[in-house]
């Protein structure tokens, strides 16, 4: 049963400062926060990030849709993953982290023909997408910098470009908009770029622009922002629930 969800995605960044010298220090603290490795835990309600892609979550109201990058038609290695990553859904669904609004998906997000099975715990802001590949037989989680598996966006949905091997996130929180894009390849994922502005907190006169941790001017900041709108961004991670393993058979 496909879902028609619209995703956003998120990192916890905390607020409550008065004056431009504590600004840029929640910011260069916030900035260090949106990282792939955390698991992106957030409060409350966030506000859509206008873009230009209108695959991107927060600029479409329409649901997030299957890729059409090609998926291995070989009969043998088709039935190898789908074997493995029915298993690994079975096992969620006898753990704690298993619930009622966990989700799943399977995307070619490194478009090498073999998709990689994504579990998302709960369609909630502070739940990110977990990442499965498939290796002699098995289904394989994609680990953080602490050998953890690895976490990635909110509402558990996750932007891809398989394109380019891209995963992305962007969203507003708290007056603060911000983007996060990383590299999939070789099973693992590697920084690429995020961008901070902070005029929903300080307002347009004030406004402090950042990226990649550095202050920057407004032109710099647009650059930046627009190198990531570019992307072909398509909202997965919330196609399938868990009463329906039928695409896996």
């Amino acid at each position: 049963m496909k879902k028609a969800l619209f995703i956003t995605v998120l990192t916890t960044v905390s607020l409550g400062l008065i004056g431009c010298e504590a600004v840029n220090t929640a910011n260069r603290s916030a900035m260090s926060s949106i990282t792939a490795t955390v698991t992106t835990s957030a409060e409350s309600d966030s506000a859509p990030v206008k873009t230009e892609t209108a695959a991107v979550s927060e600029a479409s109201d329409e649901a997030a849709v299957p890729m059409k990058n090609s998926i291995s038609t070989d009969t043998d290695n088709t039935a190898d993953w789908k074997t493995a990553y029915k298993k690994t859904l079975t096992e969620f669904m006898d753990s704690d982290n298993y619930g009622e609004m966990s989700t799943w998906d399977i995307q070619d997000i490194d478009n090498d023909g073999t998709p990689e099975l994504l579990i998302s715990e709960a369609q909630q802001h502070i739940k990110g997408v977990m990442f499965y590949y498939y290796e002699n037989g098995n289904a394989v989680p994609v680990l953080d910098d602490n050998r953890n598996p690895l976490r990635y966006g909110v509402y558990g949905g996750v932007l891809i470009c398989p394109e380019e091997s891209l995963i992305g996130i962007t969203d507003v929180k708290q007056g603060l908009n911000y983007s996060v894009m990383h590299k999939y390849e070789n099973h693992r994922i590697t920084f690429v770029q995020r961008t901070l502005e902070d005029s929903g907190t300080v307002g347009k006169e004030n406004v402090t622009y950042t990226v990649n941790d550095d202050t920057v001017g407004e032109e710099e900041y647009n650059i930046a922002l627009d190198e990531f709108s570019s992307k072909n961004w398509t909202a997965v991670g919330n196609q399938y629930t868990f009463d329906d393993l039928s695409a896996l058979d």
